[in-house]
């Protein structure tokens, strides 16, 4: 496991990179199928296509059909962009930066720690000095990076 130090500026490089992404998904939703979108983008026919794959236009008929039901593979679609002089870009876009992801983790997994540490010295009839705000952003901020951050409780 990295050290937390490593692990946060991995973390950052990650979120940078993928920060310029985020405006792609609003630009490319609503197209449900790439492969007939950019085929009438180039001017070519479904069976001009099938043709540069080596099969029958049903069988391009039903790669699109799967495309659009989302069961085609990747290695299916790599083809298929080849034929059509095109590069298949695939990814995650995380919908919030990812600090923000990993902060909303450790707050949560902290939260519930606290909860139950809480539960435990009041049975135990002790008591909890700093204040909780307090205590769950000094906790956050040891658990924010840790290997344990996304353990299944």
């Amino acid at each position: 496991m990295k050290k937390p130090s490593d692990q946060k500026i991995i973390t950052k490089q990650v979120s940078r990179k993928l920060e310029e992404l985020r405006p792609l998904v609003s630009k490319t939703s609503g197209v449900p199928s790439w492969i007939d979108y950019i085929r009438s983008g180039l001017g070519m026919t479904i069976n001009q296509l099938a043709t540069r794959l080596k099969i029958t236009q049903p069988s391009l008929s039903g790669l699109i059909k799967q495309e659009k039901e989302g069961r085609i593979t990747i290695n299916k679609l790599t083809e298929i962009a080849q034929a059509m002089d095109c590069e298949l870009v695939y990814g995650f876009v995380p919908r919030q930066k990812i600090e923000d992801i990993v902060l909303k983790q450790a707050i949560n997994k902290t939260s519930k720690l606290m909860a139950e540490a809480e539960i435990h010295m009041e049975l135990e009839d002790q008591k909890v000095l700093l204040d909780k705000d307090e205590r769950l952003k000094e906790l956050v901020q040891e658990k924010i990076f840790s290997k344990y951050l996304w353990d299944k409780e």
